[in-house]
């Protein structure tokens, strides 16, 4: 007779049962090193935007602010005589006797009140303006004058980057004039005018008060930065140029408080750091101590729960599961310090 096998031939519904549930523990493992590395990602990711986006704020607004209130060889510590012809001189936009100026908020109120050009900003986020020269600096080639002093047109070299409507100050060191350029191709003719009853704010007078030849011509802005929701309903860092329309530079700030030093002596360093409300004389500030605070874009981020952070001298706990950072830094303006 013949002996057939006993071995098993097969697997019993036991083992099958088993090699699933140890097949479901690997696949278990597996997703959740897969999760957890695509979190780790997400959160170093944001982390690293949230810094480049933090230092770039930063160095921007400290650039602007070194160069508060520069108006080339007519700043001078304020011994050049300036002559602003427009319209309104005295103006948020064309206040160029003023080179930094700021507004604190205090919730939905800001103190000194806020000027219209700045649009639906953050409650309870500071305001900064700058007002400044642009380069490039040209020279004058001729300006014969006229009646009454310094009224005729003023002739530069062609491709000057001037457009019509321009805010600029002509300085020959010894005095300063500003003014709106009214001739329609500045760039490409050489010619500068600056006739009244055209263009806004427009200019009160054609007198400059002198011949300029062979003086300076700059441009003048005065930039606002300021925190509000984009299109997105975003926080954004915004920035306003004299009447343009206010542009997006930073998504994800959330709030920005500023510091003015003030020099209470003759030294020409800050005595004190207060805010804008309690700043006097606003040529007695040498620098400004910005602090930003920045979050992420993204949500879901934090691990233990939303994050606490210190802001401004108090100890904040999110709403939501965002990362957030502080970026602080204190600048001096260059022509006001030694």
């Amino acid at each position: 007779m013949r002996k057939y096998s006993q071995s098993q031939k097969g697997m019993t519904l036991v083992e099958l049962m088993i090699a699933l549930v140890l097949g479901l523990i690997v696949t278990s493992v597996v997703i959740e090193i897969f999760l957890s590395s695509k979190q780790m990602y997400r959160v170093q990711d944001a982390r690293a935007r949230l810094q480049e986006n933090g230092r770039f704020a930063v160095q921007f607004l400290s650039k602007n602010i070194r160069n508060a209130g520069y108006n080339g060889c007519a700043t001078r510590g304020g011994s050049v005589p300036i002559t602003n012809t427009l319209n309104n001189s005295g103006d948020y936009l064309w206040d160029f006797a003023t080179g930094i100026q700021g507004v604190d908020a205090s919730g939905a109120v800001w103190a000194p009140a806020i000027d219209a050009s700045i649009t639906t900003p953050l409650s309870g986020s500071d305001v900064l303006t700058i007002r400044t020269m642009n380069d490039p600096v040209i020279r004058v080639t001729a300006h014969p004058g006229g009646t009454p002093p310094g009224s005729a047109a003023i002739q530069v070299n062609t491709q000057n980057q001037l457009e019509r409507f321009d805010i600029v100050m002509v300085s020959d060191c010894l005095t300063s004039a500003i003014f709106q350029i009214t001739s329609a191709n500045p760039n490409t003719s050489g010619t500068i005018t600056h006739n009244t009853g055209v263009g806004a704010p427009g200019n009160a007078t054609q007198a400059l008060g002198k011949d300029y030849t062979g003086a300076e011509i700059v441009k003048l802005t005065t930039k606002s930065f300021y925190v509000r929701n984009n299109a997105d309903g975003v926080p954004t860092l915004y920035q306003r140029i004299s009447s343009n329309a206010d542009s997006e530079l930073i998504e994800g700030v959330e709030n920005m408080q500023i510091l003015y030093g003030v020099d209470t002596g003759t030294d020409q360093s800050a005595d004190q750091y207060v805010a804008a409300n309690s700043v006097t004389d606003w040529a007695r500030v040498v620098s400004v101590r910005v602090s930003l605070l920045l979050r992420t874009l993204d949500d879901n981020l934090t691990v233990n729960g939303p994050q606490t952070y210190s802001f401004n001298g108090a100890a904040v706990t999110a709403t939501d599961s965002r990362l957030r950072a502080v970026f602080s830094r204190t600048v001096s303006l260059r022509n006001r310090v030694p």
